[in-house]
């Protein structure tokens, strides 16, 4: 009898559908005037309004929509609001870091650890021994 108590349970578990991914939402930000004439950026995942335009009932909402969270706590962690809008262009990568770290990696702690006494004791030879 437990056996098939048990595997009734695994069957019905089973026939469970979950949802696996994250539902829609859209990534994008708008700016909008507000009554005392100021421009605010609102994600538009936050808007609760139609296709149309036209405002929502509020009765037919969940609390916050899918993805206002996340994309109001993005708003407030960048550094220019304006990347949100049009994101800018990147600088060049800074590939010496990685590059001692590998090599680092590769040759061992010791090996790195007289590279760098090395170079400590070059500085100080060329400021005159430190004095």
């Amino acid at each position: 009898m437990t056996r098939l108590g048990l595997l009734s349970t695994c069957l019905l578990l089973g026939a469970c559908q979950t949802e696996l991914r994250a539902p829609d939402y859209s990534p994008g930000y708008q700016t909008i005037v507000d009554g005392n004439g100021q421009t605010l950026l609102v994600p538009d995942a936050c808007r609760r309004v139609t296709d149309e335009g036209q405002p929502v009932d509020e009765r037919e909402l969940l609390p916050l929509p899918p993805g206002c969270a996340n994309n109001a706590n993005l708003l407030q962690m960048v550094e220019r609001r304006g990347d949100l809008l049009r994101g800018r262009q990147t600088g060049p990568t800074l590939a010496a870091p990685v590059g001692r770290a590998a090599q680092s990696y590769l040759e061992g702690f010791e090996a790195d650890e007289k590279r760098r006494r090395r170079q400590e004791q070059a500085a100080q030879s060329d400021t005159g021994g430190g004095q």
